[in-house]
């Protein structure tokens, strides 16, 4: 179902905080705290919101384009999901196969994902130096 003018904006709410609470949603929208639950469901059931996170500040955050040496891409979907520092990851279109977001709190941690990572191919690595809040 295409968004309308207030899921675009009930959208953009949760994504500044996604703990805001509905009626505070609702008079932005000039919508009742309910019409604004029905809607977020909505948009959970087709698929528009995929889930609530939190991001964690006091991780580092390094992005890795994974260059796949073979096909098993089930294989390597689950491995990623089998790694609780995954923050994202995304099969892509262009350089690279995988953009992956991984999260966590040392280099240690780093390195043994990218070790474990060789099986499926190769990679490149860039971290984050500062989070730009839109």
């Amino acid at each position: 179902m295409p968004l309308d003018k207030m899921d675009r904006t009930i959208l953009s709410a949760l994504a500044r905080d996604g703990r805001m609470a509905w009626q505070a949603i609702g008079r932005q929208v000039h919508l009742t705290g309910q019409a604004v639950a029905t809607r977020v469901q909505r948009m959970m059931d087709d698929g528009t919101i995929r889930g609530f996170t939190v991001l964690r500040g006091d991780l580092r955050r390094y992005f890795i384009t994974v260059f796949m040496d073979t096909p098993q891409f089930d294989a390597f979907e689950a491995f990623l999901r089998s790694h609780a520092d995954v923050e994202s990851a995304s099969k892509i279109a262009g350089e690279g196969c995988y953009h992956v977001t991984l999260a966590c709190g040392r280099d240690a941690d780093l390195d043994a994902f990218t070790q474990a990572l060789l099986r499926y191919g190769r990679y490149k690595v860039a971290s984050e130096m500062r989070r730009v809040t839109p």
